[in-house]
């Protein structure tokens, strides 16, 4: 019988299952390699406990782990129901939140300054505190660019979209909304799904990727549909669709990240300039370019820029998972979600 411990919250309505304890020690020399080495060794984990009967498709989760930086606090492996991605803004924040209102990491003064150790790089945090109180966490992503912009995108069946290849932390597909028809509501969730699946599946045929520095982020994991904000011209509302049919209720931090480097290779947007994120609930991130850097060899076709993001979690509970030899469910299960 296997124990697992965790601390769940939500990040703009989006669920982190942070693991803190019951796993063996996660080996290699950079995250990379441990987000590699973890794929293999504990590629059952995800489907326990993010999908059913633990969890539910749309749940997301995080793993501690210590640091192979030495300039970092903390490591942090993050994963969807289908598997691990190199880095994830809305989970960040759910862990730090967990870290520091849990005790697990001490907190004293109205500011805690933490550099978390990722498979995409280092990702220094800054969260407001008040009472022992998460009010807010902010950080600065790593370097974000787009790579194709405008592109074509073939779906099966003759549809053709326009759309924009970018990473944020994660490769994204973006997606104007209004090319596909489909409103960004909670009603239309399964369509989107769907829709966004085929997206991924054709992008990856379609555009090679491969980060510039970390040759083992080489795929796109995230489709980003986007529509305009109402009310504002710095903004947009989107819907972001990962994993295994996985909708995030969160306006998405790297899927933000990636449209600000969309945006600002467009020069839509300026350096230091408010840009409002929507998620499907209607919770915001606030973000903004901080600087813009230089990549070393191979750099991107664009600018690359580091962008800065800001949300808030809630804790929503403390758990010890079970796993008995006989469960007929060992990596749970998903049910069919029609559009």
């Amino acid at each position: 019988m296997k124990a697992i411990h965790t601390i769940d919250s939500h990040t703009g309505g989006e669920g982190t299952r942070l693991v803190i304890n019951g796993l063996p020690p996660l080996r290699g020399a950079t995250m990379a390699e441990k987000m590699a080495e973890t794929s293999q060794s504990l590629g059952w984990l995800p489907g326990l406990l993010l999908r059913e009967p633990r969890g539910h498709k749309d749940l997301y989760g995080a793993l501690l782990t210590p640091a192979c930086h030495p300039l970092a606090d903390q490591g942090i492996l993050f994963m969807n129901n289908r598997g691990y991605e190199p880095m994830c803004g809305h989970a960040l924040i759910g862990v730090i939140t967990s870290l520091l209102e849990s005790g697990l990491f001490p907190a004293s003064g109205p500011e805690v300054c933490l550099v978390i150790d990722t498979a995409a790089g280092l990702v220094p945090t800054w969260t407001k505190m008040q009472d022992g109180r998460v009010l807010a966490v902010s950080f600065e992503n790593v370097p974000s660019f787009a790579v194709s912009l405008d592109a074509a995108l073939h779906l099966p069946g003759g549809t053709q979209l326009t759309v924009d290849v970018a990473f944020g932390g994660n490769y994204f597909v973006l997606v104007q909304a209004r090319q596909v028809g489909i409103e960004l509501l909670p009603a239309n969730a399964g369509r989107l799904a769907d829709l966004g699946m085929r997206v991924l599946a054709a992008a990856n045929q379609q555009f090679e990727v491969r980060h510039p520095e970390i040759a083992n982020i080489d795929r796109i994991t995230d489709v980003r549909f986007i529509d305009k904000l109402k009310g504002t011209d710095s903004g947009s509302r989107n819907i972001v669709v990962l994993g295994e049919a996985m909708i995030d209720r969160s306006p998405c931090g790297t899927g933000t990240c990636a449209e600000l480097a969309v945006r600002y290779a467009r020069r839509q947007l300026r350096l230091g300039e408010t840009f409002t994120s929507q998620g499907l609930l209607g919770t915001h991130f606030t973000a903004q370019v901080v600087r813009e850097i230089q990549f070393p060899g191979n750099p991107p076709p664009y600018p690359v820029i580091i962008p800065r993001i800001e949300g808030r979690a809630f804790l929503t509970g403390y758990h010890r998972f079970i796993l008995q030899d006989d469960d007929p469910f060992p990596q749970g299960f998903a049910l069919t979600q029609s559009g």
